[in-house]
């Protein structure tokens, strides 16, 4: 792959991550991200050591993988009566992992993320069906101080008080700002960013 900073650009990531997933695997409480206190307590326990966020695109025509670090949120969900629930999910921006140091400087950048900003990605839901074998949450997504909808289709496998969810969805970055112009073509850097979230939780 060609060295992601050039002379007169910068090709980075692209990328967003949300969904209907929720954990937090900071290295301590301070750094975990705090949830509003009038928020509720979700009825499931997030095990973030078999949980993730992860997403991929193409770079230059070659496809990359990263992955958010930290996240954390609300999830109260029942499958026998899925239009009762209802998600809140907060990601730092500042955990990711773009696979390379070239991607991982540039992304916290205005261009891009700018963190410094807009530090938190919010993902929230309070419209979630049964749709075919599985579910569909549909939600808003806040990113780059910018909130828009935002659809996750989400299987969800139950043995006994432990539950796994899983969703593969593909965005547009650029419906978030995320690579603003002249990084807004799929030129350099895909604008479609492919999600691929695994929750695991025991009900509490």
């Amino acid at each position: 792959m060609k060295t992601f900073i050039k002379p007169t650009l910068i090709s980075s990531l692209t990328v967003l991550a949300v969904g209907l997933s929720a954990c937090s695997q900071a290295s301590s409480a301070d750094e975990a991200p705090s949830v509003s206190a009038e928020m509720p307590a979700g009825n499931w326990d997030i095990q973030p050591e078999s949980s993730h966020i992860q997403f991929s695109a193409e770079q230059e025509g070659e496809t990359f993988t990263g992955e958010f670090g930290e996240f954390s949120g609300i999830i109260d969900f029942d499958p026998t009566a899925p239009e009762a629930g209802s998600v809140r999910i907060t990601v730092p921006l500042k955990s990711v992992d773009a696979g390379s140091n070239d991607r991982n400087s540039t992304l916290p950048e205005k261009v891009w993320f700018s963190i410094k900003s807009h530090p938190m990605a919010v993902y929230s839901s309070s419209d979630i069906s049964a749709q075919g074998d599985g579910f569909i949450a549909k939600g808003e997504l806040t990113l780059k101080g910018v909130t828009v909808p935002l659809d996750l289709p989400f299987n969800l496998a139950v043995d006994g008080e432990t539950a796994i969810m899983t969703s593969n969805v593909e965005m547009d970055r650029t419906k978030w700002n995320v690579g603003a112009a002249p990084w807004n073509t799929d030129e350099w850097v895909s604008k479609a960013v492919k999600l691929e979230l695994k929750v695991t939780a025991n009900k509490n």
